[in-house]
């Protein structure tokens, strides 16, 4: 007799307490397992019944070296082909945790978020993508493209694509797409990744030229994460573009319940054959609290979570249900120091020595080593899978008396106390991490106040406007652009509305690079604005990351190195 859905809550609920009882989860753990049980209705309740007991799930403890340095089973993912094919039958539902704040909008154009583009990979589609064995961008939605002239790409276009509306994807469709992201007054927050367009041009309904301000090299790189909206919806305006995505993707939109879960269902009608969905229908989960979101991987209500913390991998493993996946990725996480004064006019780290005095006062090195162990440091804030990362470039060394040294020349002997903005990350050990850091700051005389959010849209609308603190927890996944251009112009060329930084010679260095061919030269102008970067000290520079995911055993599915999670690719086990 097929048991109830009561009778499998129970079953997994006595295999948590198994886990409880062996010391293989925290107390804090089990009570998000409670939770999830017995259907209690907000995570507040439950913390409140702790009391605010330290264990190893809080704020408050720092994982040993033993407990999160060492290399826990797990199973490093593997890069996945562009054309997985997926089981041939199609049937049920896969469950995914997609972040702890839901996502602003469902315009695929107004946004800024990791999250955001997961989702609409799987409602729309892009001109090109990414190849994941080879990396490089292959056709898609266009069929070829080419150098014509220096400024000039011509782009042949697939016919008989539909959009789930039923209307056409042709060259006038493209034309719109790129006029409307980079038209100032449509304060698009991706506008600077095609701001090197100058216009298109129609040659025929499935040919395009696509016209550049100068020759641009990383043309095919934004390709892929420029998604596709119809000319014919949009008619009706942005604001139904904002609640109603209509793409051309392998998914179609179903049901957005805001603040809980978006839903879709499988495009039986798709363009691409070799794409052929297991699942019929894919919910994205918003689950607050990472701990909350680990519970429900373990008790089998998601199949897939996005942060695995290193210290709770092995809990994962032995849970006999899920595989903690580990993949190094572009992101690179760091804390943003407001240089220019653009939030705080008066603040300290205005001042270089103050911000290099803050990087000498980080034990990087041991940080990697006992919280986050695989990451790759990035002295210049250049991951190493960008094109472009000079390995020459030295990081900060760890030295709190010349940081001490610092302060005092900038007028800071007595040290000072400043506010720190941070919210929900991507990083595994984040509160750990950000403690530490707190510690060794503290150290040298730069007391900080952590000013926690847990809505990541009134953080990135904060960031954004310019109403951030003197220093901002921040991360930065260069839009899946394998190229130094992919973070620097975004985070500090003073035009972006991220940038809280400001050197005419630097923007002078990557605007060249943005606009020549010759690689290696491209290579030199990276490298003198990473030496430039690097002394500057605009943040608090950290390491590239190395993510890991939870995967219910049932599932067949890895991540990928461009961080774009491809829930089309997974299948039953």
């Amino acid at each position: 007799m097929a048991k109830t859905g009561r009778q499998l809550a129970d079953e997994n609920y006595a295999r948590w307490q198994m886990f409880y009882k062996k010391g293989l989860i925290s107390r804090r753990t089990m009570l998000k397992a409670a939770m999830v049980w017995a259907g209690a209705g907000t995570v507040g309740s439950v913390l409140a019944a702790c009391g605010g007991d330290d264990d190893d799930d809080s704020p408050g403890a720092v994982p040993t070296a033993t407990t999160a340095g060492a290399a826990p089973t797990a199973t490093t993912a593997q890069a996945a082909p562009t054309n997985t094919p997926a089981a041939p039958a199609m049937g049920g539902t896969l469950r995914v945790a997609l972040a702890e704040s839901d996502l602003p909008t469902m315009d695929p154009h107004m946004h800024n978020l990791r999250t955001g583009i997961i989702t609409f990979y799987h409602m729309f589609d892009n001109l090109g993508v990414r190849n994941q064995e080879t990396l490089v961008i292959e056709p898609w939605l266009a069929e070829s493209w080419e150098v014509v002239e220096p400024t000039r790409w011509r782009m042949k276009l697939r016919e008989g694509v539909k959009f789930h509306d039923g209307s056409d994807f042709t060259g006038a469709t493209v034309k719109w797409n790129w006029e409307r992201i980079t038209n100032p007054e449509q304060k698009s927050p991706q506008m600077a990744n095609q701001a090197a367009v100058a216009g298109v041009e129609l040659i025929d309904d499935y040919t395009i030229d696509v016209i550049t301000h100068n020759p641009y090299p990383i043309f095919t790189e934004r390709l892929q994460n420029f998604q596709m909206i119809s000319e014919k919806v949009a008619e009706k305006g942005d604001e139904f573009l904002a609640e109603n995505p209509i793409g051309t993707g392998p998914y179609k939109f179903v049901e957005w319940k805001k603040g809980q879960e978006i839903v879709m269902t499988a495009n039986t009608e798709y363009w691409n054959p070799d794409v052929t969905m297991a699942y019929t229908d894919v919910i994205l989960r918003i689950i607050p609290g990472v701990p909350t979101q680990l519970a429900e991987l373990l008790a089998e209500t998601v199949d897939i979570i996005r942060v695995v913390p290193f210290d709770q991998m092995q809990a994962v493993t032995n849970s006999g249900v899920a595989t903690p996946k580990v993949q190094p990725i572009l992101r690179v996480q760091f804390v943003r120091l407001d240089a220019k004064g653009r939030g705080t006019p008066d603040n300290p780290f205005t001042d270089v020595r103050v911000r290099n005095a803050a990087n000498h006062a980080l034990d990087i090195d041991t940080y990697i080593e006992t919280l986050q162990a695989g990451g790759d440091r990035t002295p210049a804030m250049v991951n190493p899978k960008h094109f472009g990362f000079d390995p020459t470039i030295e990081p900060h060394t760890y030295d709190p008396d010349l940081a001490k040294q610092l302060l005092a020349e900038a007028g800071y002997a007595d040290g000072f106390t400043v506010k720190w903005m941070t919210g929900a990350s991507l990083m595994p050990n984040a509160t750990q991490v950000e403690q530490a850091m707190q510690r060794d700051l503290a150290a040298v005389g730069i007391n900080t106040e952590l000013n926690y959010l847990s809505d990541g849209n009134l953080f990135t609308t904060l960031h954004n406007e310019g109403k951030g603190d003197p220093m901002m927890s921040y991360s930065w996944g260069s839009y899946s652009v394998f190229d130094t251009d992919g973070i620097y112009w975004d985070m500090f060329h003073s035009d972006s509305i991220f940038s809280y930084y400001n050197n005419p010679e630097f923007d002078a260095l990557i605007e060249e690079a943005r606009g020549i061919m010759d690689s290696e030269k491209r290579k030199e102008l990276y490298s003198q604005a990473q030496r430039i970067i690097r002394d500057e000290a605009p943040v608090l520079f950290m390491w590239g990351l190395h993510t890991v995911w939870g995967v219910s055993n049932k599932v067949d599915w890895s991540p990928a190195p461009d961080e774009i999670d491809r829930y089309f690719w997974a299948k039953p086990a």
